[in-house]
């Protein structure tokens, strides 16, 4: 696996990935403490080789050739599970990945196994057990170790194989018009951070028009507060909690009227649990 850490071997890789009709991506990345995930090295690979690009070690590196590629319409992107690449894609570069493949949804239409990780996947298809120790490593420390780059090499290693069988399976079912709606739906993902859809992040059954408004009101609030402070939504609260806010029979709740003692009361029990957590 190539490591590219400057400007030099990174244009001669875009270069390369030109001439590509379809890539195979992975990515590593960091989320479980912030709301913005951070984009720690990207996988690809082609027919012939692996590399990685270490998005961490080089701060001055120039990513507008890769990112031609990234949304270059003649060339197929082949990921396992690609939703959270495509947000991290979308934060880091401010775009939308396209066209891609999502080998795991096609496994699902294609076997109907339905979200089926990379490593078993690998398993079931190759007899081949791969290891998941390196998974939730830090990958923002450097140097990578070499077990970590080896993880990650293996994480793409696999996918023009995989590719090839599950596009032949689609193929045979005659489910491609299938899978291009549900691929179409990653699209939709443009509009992930927009604190004005926050509200379809939480599950809530039929709610009334007045409840319905105050889960907007909420949501959007804590939204803005975990971009705000970089950190997850539901640090700032729970969706249980707010849920429990709007459900509460005897409340008079009311996105206008913040003078209201109940919703005051939550309000203050949001800011002492960011107190708690030392956040603010």
């Amino acid at each position: 696996m190539k490591i590219v850490q400057d400007n030099k071997s990174l244009k001669s890789l875009c270069k390369n990935l030109k001439n590509q009709k379809i890539i195979y991506l992975d990515t590593e990345f960091l989320r479980d403490r912030t709301y913005w995930p951070l984009l720690c090295t990207i996988q690809i690979r082609t027919q012939r080789r692996s590399y990685l690009i270490d998005m961490i070690s080089n701060q001055n590196m120039d990513f507008t050739d890769l990112k031609e590629i990234l949304k270059n319409k003649k060339i197929m992107k082949v990921i396992h599970s690609a939703r959270q690449d495509v947000e991290v894609f979308l934060y880091r570069f401010n775009l939308i990945i396209w066209p891609i493949f999502d080998t795991q949804l096609a496994y699902g239409l294609a076997c109907n196994e339905n979200n089926i990780g990379y490593t078993n996947l690998v398993e079931k298809l190759f007899k081949i057990k791969l290891t998941k120790k390196y998974q939730q490593s830090n990958w923002a420390n450097r140097p990578l170790s070499k077990s970590q780059i080896n993880y990650a090499e293996n994480d793409v290693k696999f996918l023009p194989k995989i590719h090839k069988i599950v596009l032949k399976e689609i193929r045979k079912k005659r489910m491609i018009k299938r899978l291009n709606l549900e691929l179409d739906k990653l699209r939709l993902l443009e509009s992930i951070f927009d604190v004005n859809n926050a509200h379809k992040k939480i599950k809530s059954k039929k709610l009334s028009v007045k409840k319905l408004k105050i889960l907007k009101s909420l949501a959007k609030w804590r939204e803005k507060l975990a971009q705000k402070i970089n950190i997850p939504r539901n640090w700032v609260v729970s969706d249980k909690l707010i849920m429990q806010v709007i459900r509460e029979k005897n409340s008079k709740l009311s996105t206008k009227d913040k003078k209201n003692r109940n919703f005051n009361s939550k309000i203050e029990d949001f800011n002492k649990f960011l107190e708690i957590k030392k956040l603010i």
